[in-house]
């Protein structure tokens, strides 16, 4: 990777620029019910032919996806009611190729802290989450809430900073952190008190990915962790559950990039989606509290930013209740409980003039060619 892709990647790490919207207020939004007799996705997607009048409109919305419209797209699939009514894939690619998540893995993160939540890991997120810092130290104090929100309050520089040596992200994973990306978070400084100013951080997700670990194997804060035993708590309590195939990556040390680097299909990444559209239940089964993405689509309790929950992006505007996961390079799964809509598109922006604007509006205007859910 060279310094041009990084510089790309710092500002679409997952930076939302006037997403659709989720209500800022903490009142539950209304979250479709799985169809009465419609089986899970788990196994296997259903897929159904969409009148012709309606393929009439999406067609041409795909097409500009796939011809260029959106720079190189890769993977389109659209879920309406809980069935595909639309894929696409490049030549390449087909339903089973895993691809990178980015920054949409801190939405995944965000539902692995969800997860232990449920499991009665984690009694309470307002509590100090584990963390690498002696317990006198003030960062040992900043809660899994606090860190989830991305109000953590670090002195920590990652969107819009073009000079290399003072940009965190690329210091912590392709700087003198690649090896040992706690190593450098370590040594930030706190700048503002935890809890009131919203900064986007990727090192806060790979912290949590890390607390996560270290709740699965109750070793003291330094010691060293096997990656294998993430791989089969994420598995057998989560993945295994909604039936993806996933892939997670660690850094040398064994930490789990919580913040970045997910691998998953196309297809996976819909049912990922599909979990948070159904409220947290997959097979009639709870697999996150009831309240999770309720909390995880709500902005941060921060007055400096209104487009952001935890691990989620969302928007101040609240006529619309769309949220979406979002990663470099415009890799995105977007959810629209007001129309029963998961839409997942993976692929590049590379240094095109596509941006954030275009997918969004994209995402917007594939919406709005299915009726809002009774």
């Amino acid at each position: 990777m060279n310094f041009k892709q990084i510089l790309v990647l710092l500002f679409f790490s997952g930076w939302l620029l006037n997403t659709s919207a989720i209500a800022n207020d903490n009142e539950p939004s209304a979250l479709p019910l799985q169809p009465f007799g419609q089986d899970w996705p788990t196994n296997n997607w259903q897929t159904i032919e969409l009148p012709v009048e309606t393929q009439q409109v999406l067609t041409p919305l795909i097409e500009q996806a796939i011809n260029g419209g959106l720079s190189e797209t890769r993977s389109i699939i659209i879920i309406h009611q809980g069935k595909i009514v639309a894929e696409h894939y490049a030549d390449g690619f087909n339903q089973n190729t895993k691809q990178i998540s980015w920054s949409m893995a801190k939405s995944i993160t965000s539902a692995m802290v969800g997860r232990a939540v449920e499991l009665d890991m984690i009694k309470d997120i307002d509590q100090p989450m584990p963390s690498p810092w002696a317990n006198d130290d003030p960062r040992a104090k900043i809660s899994w809430r606090q860190w989830l929100n991305m109000t953590d309050g670090l002195q920590y520089s990652e969107i819009g900073e073009p000079n290399f040596a003072k940009n965190d992200v690329v210091q912590m994973m392709f700087g003198k952190g690649k090896f040992d990306t706690l190593s450098y978070v370590k040594e930030l400084p706190l700048q503002n008190e935890p809890g009131t100013d919203w900064n986007y951080s990727s090192a806060g997700y790979h912290l949590l990915g890390n607390a996560i670990q270290k709740l699965i194997t109750e070793q003291p804060a330094n010691a060293p962790i096997d990656p294998a035993l993430m791989v089969e708590f994420a598995d057998s309590k989560l993945f295994d559950v909604l039936g993806m195939d996933v892939q997670l990556e660690f850094d040398p040390a064994g930490t789990f990039m919580g913040g970045s680097l997910v691998w998953a299909s196309a297809r996976d990444f819909a049912k990922f989606g599909y979990l948070f559209l159904r409220n947290g239940i997959w097979d009639d089964q709870r697999i996150l509290p009831e309240n999770w993405v309720n909390f995880s689509t709500t902005k941060t309790p921060a007055n400096n930013s209104d487009v952001y929950g935890a691990g989620w992006w969302i928007s101040a505007d609240s006529t619309n209740t769309a949220f979406s996961a979002q990663g470099h390079e415009g890799q995105i799964i977007w959810i629209d409980p007001s129309r029963d809509l998961v839409i997942v598109r993976l692929g590049l922006i590379g240094s095109s003039d596509i941006g954030w604007p275009q997918i969004h509006q994209w995402c917007n205007k594939i919406a709005m060619v299915f009726p809002e859910a009774n």
